[in-house]
């Protein structure tokens, strides 16, 4: 508890507004506190001091707390949906689990236009718990490549940081459409440019692996089916025309997520 209590101390002697109302007694309720003031810390200037004791915190804490799984180990379609209609069905796969725990070249975030992060505290979304596990450098990063575009990040548009703490290497960050009604043809297009330049990103930066979250589809309130129909399309197209790729892995949580991307690769038809 000694390192998550200084990273604590830390967070609050830096604000002097918050306060806790009861000291936590377990490692969970301390790993709590701390998230919730690691979420809402704006980006600015930190110690060394505390860096190198988050990233002692979190290391171990992924290693112990996280099951990895190995990007080797995810089998493509090829041989998990064979009869599937998927050209590159030898670099594309399917697979069920935690985001955070990938050993990849990159895993994508699902970003929001202001492009550091979620700022509510232990919020559920992609955003925020890639946030949370890369550590506070993540942030500080992505704030130098946001004030150079004056913290606006287009839809369908992308950057790269380095992974941090994650066992990912990178992470590549594209803000989604957000729905509100019937969806545009426009939105269908920005979506297909969020997959389109994390790829393009990828190849940049001489990435060969990628994992993709499911984009848009949560709090942005993209229909799922069509958002999955939309994303294996435009993988699959643009894998037919560059070779840069090892392995592009379509990552899904729930089970029904699951549910709506094995029906899209079963029912693909090549135009």
């Amino acid at each position: 508890m000694t390192t998550i209590n200084y990273l604590i101390n830390y967070l609050l002697k830096e604000n002097s507004n918050l306060k806790i109302n009861k000291k936590p007694t377990t490692f969970n309720e301390a790993f709590t506190i701390y998230r919730s003031l690691v979420n809402i810390r704006p980006a600015k200037a930190i110690t060394q001091e505390y860096l190198e004791k988050e990233d002692q915190l979190l290391q171990e804490y992924i290693e112990t707390n996280k099951n990895i799984t190995k990007i080797e180990d995810i089998k493509t379609l090829i041989a998990t949906h064979p009869d599937s209609n998927i050209e590159n069905k030898n670099k594309i796969a399917l697979w069920q689990g935690d985001i955070t725990s990938l050993q990849i070249g990159a895993i994508v975030n699902a970003a929001n236009s202001q492009g550091l992060g979620c700022f509510v505290p232990c919020h559920n979304c992609i955003d925020n718990q890639i946030n949370t596990y890369a550590g506070i450098r993540l942030r500080l990063e992505c704030d130098e490549h946001m004030k150079t575009i004056n913290y606006n990040l287009p839809t369908g548009e992308a950057f790269t940081t380095k992974g941090h703490n994650l066992k990912a290497e990178h992470v590549i960050h594209t803000v989604g459409p957000i729905i509100t009604g019937t969806v545009t043809q426009k939105q269908e297009h920005q979506l297909a440019n969020c997959y389109i330049n994390t790829l393009k990103q990828a190849k940049q930066n001489n990435i060969k692996t990628v994992a993709f979250c499911c984009i848009s589809t949560g709090e942005f309130r993209f229909p799922k089916t069509l958002a999955s129909q939309i994303a294996i399309k435009t993988v699959d197209e643009f894998l037919e025309n560059d070779d840069s790729f090892d392995k592009i892995v379509f990552n899904v949580y729930s089970e029904d997520d699951k549910n709506v991307y094995e029906n899209t690769i079963r029912t693909y038809q090549r135009n």
